[in-house]
């Protein structure tokens, strides 16, 4: 079952989930994108050791649901990954990054030109 609830993060109250299961709850915002679990307690945040610095940095404790939260990592698949990046002081959601050969897909991306720009000009006269 799944419920909206006030972001202890944020305090956003109209975009923070709870999913709840039998014996898991998991939490994600999606105005600020921390997320939690239940397993998170204080003694429980070995699952995220392998996470980045700056995630672990900016975790957040729940005092009312004693757990911590942490900036979500989403892997969109060929659409990318959102994940932090900055510093604990400065930080943001990551901007698209393309190839040193893909400024066309990078401006594709933007709008800045259709997907219907031929490399070969002479072949859109065909």
């Amino acid at each position: 079952m799944e419920r909206v609830i006030d972001c202890p993060v944020c305090y956003d109250k109209d975009t923070c989930f709870e999913d709840m299961q039998d014996t898991f709850n998991s939490y994600m915002c999606f105005n600020c994108g921390f997320m939690s679990n239940s397993h998170y307690t204080e003694g429980n945040t070995d699952k995220v050791e392998s996470s980045t610095k700056l995630i672990q940095d900016l975790k957040f404790f729940d005092e009312e649901r004693k757990i911590y939260w942490f900036p979500s990592v989403v892997n969109m698949g060929k659409l990318g990954i959102i994940y932090p990046e900055g510093s604990v002081d400065n930080w943001g959601w990551n901007a698209m990054v393309y190839g040193q050969y893909e400024f066309l897909k990078a401006c594709q991306a933007m709008g800045i030109v259709g997907n219907n720009l031929h490399k070969n000009p002479s072949s859109a006269e065909a």
